[in-house]
This record gives C-alpha cells, sequence and structure tokens, in this order.
C-alpha cells in the first residue's frame, strides 16, 4: 500500500483530512458568490484546500489558475484563457470545442493530445492576440457562462501581478469583479505583505474580497488521520505538530517517513527522521546559504535564535553589528522572500531551513 501521507504533491479525496471549518466558509463564499482573499506561510496547504474544495462542486464550473511563474501581462491572459479551456478537459472533447468557439470571438480552440498518456485535452490557439484582446475574451465568456450556471475561478499566487508594471492588472480586473454575476473568486498568495497592499484602503481591489488567514491544521485532526494508518500517540502527534511548527508539508513528511520505516514511534524516533529530512536538503542549503554576504547570514542566524528583540543594545554588541547594517541586510533577506514578517517579529516561513540553521547554530 503506498504512503496515505503525500507531502510533495497535491493530497486529493481519500488523501485529504481536515479543514471542515474552512470548508464551511469556501460553501459560503461560493453560494452567495463573494469573493475570498486566502493567505498564509507556503506549505500550510491552501492549493491543495482550494482544489479539493472545487473538485467537489457539482453544476458549478470551477477553474483554477496558478500564475506563479507568469511574467507579463500576456502571460497572465494566456493562463486565465487555459485555465477556462482545461475546465472542459473532463467533458466530451467535441461538444466542448464547440461551446468554447460559440463563447470565444478571437481564440481559436482546438484538441492536443497527451504524448505520455494518449489523452485528448483542448488548448486555446492564441498566436497573434494581443493581451487587451486575450482579456477581453476571457470575461467575457465568464460573463456569458454564468448566466447559465455558477462559476468560481481561483487565482494562485496572486500577488504575482504585483510584478506586472507595463498595466494595472488590479485595476483592471476591479471591473469585471465589480460587474460580475453568479461568479465567485478565490485569491490565494504566501507574500501576504504584498497581497493586502493590493486589497488595501485606495487600492483598486479594497473590499472586493473578504480576508481569510489560514491556520495550520488542528492537532486533533492529524491524530484521527494518522491513527487510520499507524499506531501513534497523541503525545507524539503533539510533538510532530510543535517541531514542525504546524507547517503541513514537514509534519505530512515525518508522517510518511514513520509510516514507511514500521517501527514503532518514539520521540527519538521522530527525532531522527527529521534529521534526514533536514540532511537531505543540507546541499541545496548550503548553495542558497553561500549566496548571502556575511551580514545577511548573520540576520538570519538572529531571527532564529533570538525570532523578536533583534535589535536590542546586548545582542547589538554581543555581535558586533551597528543597528542600521542589521536592519539593511535584514531589509534585503525580506526583499529577497528568504524571511518575512508579522507584526514586529521576523521568521523564516520555510519550516526546514529554519531547523537547519539551528543546526549549524549548535
Amino acid at each position: 500500500m503506498s504512503s496515505p501521507f503525500l507531502y510533495d504533491n497535491i493530497a486529493l479525496k481519500d488523501n485529504f483530512f481536515g479543514r471542515k471549518e474552512e470548508f464551511k466558509k469556501l460553501d459560503e463564499i461560493e453560494k452567495h458568490h463573494n469573493n475570498l482573499l486566502i493567505y498564509s506561510k507556503r506549505r500550510m496547504g491552501k492549493t491543495t484546500l482550494v482544489k479539493n474544495f472545487l473538485s467537489l462542486q457539482k453544476d458549478t464550473l470551477t477553474l483554477y489558475v496558478d500564475i506563479f511563474d507568469i511574467t507579463s501581462k500576456e502571460d497572465f491572459a494566456s493562463a486565465l484563457l487555459k485555465s477556462l479551456s482545461n475546465s472542459y478537459n473532463h467533458f466530451d472533447i467535441k461538444k466542448s470545442i464547440k461551446l468554447l468557439s460559440s463563447l470565444f470571438k478571437r481564440v481559436r480552440v482546438e484538441p492536443s493530445i497527451d504524448p505520455s498518456t494518449l489523452e485528448y485535452s483542448i488548448k486555446p490557439v492564441l498566436v497573434g492576440l494581443t493581451f487587451e484582446e486575450m482579456f477581453e475574451e476571457f470575461f467575457n465568456s465568464i460573463k456569458q457562462i454564468a448566466k447559465k450556471q455558477k462559476v468560481v475561478i481561483a487565482i494562485d499566487e496572486f500577488q504575482e501581478i504585483e510584478n506586472i508594471k507595463d498595466v494595472k492588472l488590479d485595476a483592471m480586473l476591479r471591473k469585471y469583479i465589480q460587474e460580475r454575476e453568479n461568479t465567485s473568486y478565490i485569491f490565494l498568495g504566501s507574500k501576504r505583505h504584498i497581497l493586502t497592499s493590493l486589497f488595501s484602503y485606495k487600492a483598486p481591489l479594497f473590499e472586493l474580497a473578504e480576508h481569510f488567514n489560514l491556520e495550520p491544521l488542528k492537532e486533533e485532526e492529524i491524530y484521527n488521520y494518522a491513527q487510520k494508518f499507524m499506531k501513534i500517540s497523541k503525545e507524539d502527534i503533539e510533538y510532530i505538530y510543535n517541531l514542525s511548527d504546524g507547517e503541513t508539508k514537514i509534519l505530512l513528511h515525518i508522517l510518511h517517513l514513520l509510516y514507511v520505516k514500521k517501527e514503532k514511534i518514539s520521540s527519538n524516533l521522530i527525532d531522527i527522521v527529521l534529521q534526514e529530512i533536514v540532511m537531505s536538503k543540507d546541499t541545496a542549503f548550503r548553495m542558497v546559504f553561500d549566496t548571502l554576504n556575511n551580514n545577511q547570514k548573520l540576520a538570519i542566524k538572529l531571527i532564529v535564535k533570538y525570532k523578536s528583540n533583534l535589535f536590542s543594545n546586548q545582542t547589538l554588541l554581543h555581535y558586533n553589528i551597528k543597528k542600521q547594517t542589521l536592519q539593511s541586510a535584514i531589509n534585503s533577506l525580506y526583499k529577497k522572500e528568504f524571511i518575512d514578517k508579522e507584526g514586529s517579529n521576523y521568521f523564516i516561513p520555510d519550516r526546514s531551513f529554519e531547523i537547519w540553521v539551528e543546526k549549524i547554530l549548535e
């Protein structure tokens, strides 16, 4: 039997657990055609949550758009149109092509075949179209579809639109989001400061989505799922939870290795497993760490060690660094997304990297 703890890909159906309250929130948003902005640290399960929610919707057209790698406004419009075409792949191909062709005025769609699976799908032909034409085609099509059925559009890594500077994508989106009918938008991302600024006061998207901070899975939910597949105590789950700081990915990775080992679970075995995970990433982490200058390396170490009070006179004197030098290093790390900030406290969003830094500090 394969491992029920999927840590490196999306857990769907039987391998997905918990998040009952979050599903209620999403159901409420979909029912009333509202919008939701979901943010959290990376590796907490935002994408898994939303993909599972979308997969369960009946009589609703659901679109999932990942814009993590967009570098232009054309990429964004293309991603939207491709997601619309992909949403019809599970229907009859001929009927889907006919339907999409009736919706589009400029975009042509054609069948495509995956050489590895020999499965047919639909792809839009976008050669020669401008951004404006693609953008308009997508939203006009959604408007037509929404007259007959509900539509839910999830846009993942939404903060990436901030990197597109030659057009105000948020301002352009505002018009269509405001005028929507029978349609809900779910925006997801991990860069909270950028996301909240996109929806902040006087920003184009202000008050166009309810904000929702995705919290870690609950210990009780993890225990109820894990004990179906292994003999594990609530104390062991609590220990794993604290070690992983609630981060879903590393937590599931630990459970996966415990499941594979099939040994009696103890805190000592959990420590060994965690060490295996961190050491498997040692080379990659060292390569990343070596790209930093000495002040940035020190800043990383101080954030891991002290969490807060980084700028106390005692800390600055002990490490022989000036306040403005440390602040400059922290600002640089923040821009490079090595660290994040919540309130006045900085933290490392990747728990496995944080543990690795703790190890080199020993």
